[in-house]
């Protein structure tokens, strides 16, 4: 008999105990988080002056300054990436925070911009290059929760995932297209442009405006507005398209990996797939990369208690609320907190006053 992985296991049991408590955004309200907006012109990183008593230091985790909250919470920090085959497949396209309050049983899910500037660096950088400790950590300073574990898929993974459960549902807030969502291995294809024409076209457009001129490197996305029922392939084209005119900002891109995180852990719940001796859920567990141990997974569940109790909200870091555009090295866009770089005070006031 094949020998299980109980690491794994364990894993996946957190895994579902998440994903049990986001499933039942279906069944339960859910509340939504959306400050009044605070107009702030594009800056410039080298304008930006932090102040140093308010500024999170690197140090501030281990000296225990992690705000009160995170001492009755159970934060789990989801990750996606490209993986293998895929242009910049370390850097994590996705990142989400799960914080399970337990004592006042809310599950608050923060989507975190990868554009998000944070010690000289974009945060969606931190995994690959410096590993999960350090984009726990940094995940810590800028939210101000302490994070407890992490879960990294790639998108093969995510595709089988999906696959495996035979399909997802969300409900898709409004109706978008998206004309420009690039067909893997088209990358160069000229389209039937003469070497001449593509050189024209190379010195009178740049960026994406050049790139649109290549049309037969992408494919017409379209979502209804309502129940959409998704596979593998399609859920990942849902979760990463950027060029909506309708919906598709990176904070767009963010509600609908929220989206597909609740549509999963309904699936989970549908399914019943929490046997770690079930084929179905060895597959799974094969598919993530984590850092949760089975020792802790009793007395985590056991602390989480009931989650039918629980009531989800959403706590997102957007333009609309707590950051701003700005400029970084070399002309990049990034983002950076609207009290000034490096100053994450009104990030970690969103998140905490959720609660």
């Amino acid at each position: 008999m094949k020998k299980i992985n109980f690491l794994k296991v364990g894993v996946f049991v957190i895994i579902f105990a998440v994903g049990f408590s986001i499933g039942f955004l279906g069944f339960k309200k859910v509340t939504k988080v959306t400050p009044q907006p605070t107009p702030t012109p594009e800056a410039n990183i080298a304008d930006e002056i932090p102040n140093p008593d308010i500024q999170v230091g690197e140090s501030s985790q281990t000296a225990g300054t992690i705000t009160p909250e995170s001492v009755n919470m159970v934060n789990v920090l989801f990750l996606g990436m490209g993986g293998a085959g895929h242009d910049g497949g370390g850097l994590t396209d996705s990142i989400t925070l799960a914080s399970i309050n337990y004592q006042k049983k809310i599950i608050n899910l923060i989507a975190i911009p990868r554009d998000l500037w944070y010690r000289k660096q974009k945060i969606n950088s931190v995994y690959s290059e410096s590993g999960a400790n350090s984009i726990k950590f940094d995940v810590g300073q800028i939210t101000g929760l302490k994070v407890n574990y992490f879960l990294a898929v790639d998108f093969a993974n995510f595709v089988s995932g999906i696959d495996l459960l035979e399909g997802v549902d969300v409900e898709n807030p409004q109706t978008w297209d998206d004309y420009f969502y690039p067909v893997k291995g088209q990358e160069q294809n000229l389209c039937g442009f003469s070497p001449e024409y593509n050189a024209e076209i190379n010195q009178k457009y740049k960026g994406f405006e050049l790139e649109k001129q290549f049309t037969c490197r992408y494919e017409h996305l379209h979502f209804d507005q309502g129940p959409v029922h998704l596979d593998g392939a399609t859920a990942l084209k849902y979760i990463r398209s950027r060029h909506s005119g309708q919906y598709g900002s990176d904070f767009a891109r963010g509600e609908r990996a929220q989206a597909v995180l609740t549509a999963i852990g309904k699936k989970l719940i549908e399914k019943g797939l929490t046997d770690p001796a079930n084929n179905a859920v060895k597959k799974l567990v094969s598919m993530v990369t984590s850092d949760i141990s089975l020792a802790k997974v009793p007395e985590t569940l056991k602390t989480i208690g009931n989650l039918v109790d629980y009531k989800t909200l959403h706590a997102n870091l957007t333009d609309q609320n707590v950051l701003t555009s700005a400029t970084g090295p070399g002309g990049v866009y990034i983002l950076i907190p609207k009290a000034g770089n490096g100053n994450f005070i009104e990030v970690r006031n969103l998140v905490k006053n959720v609660y």
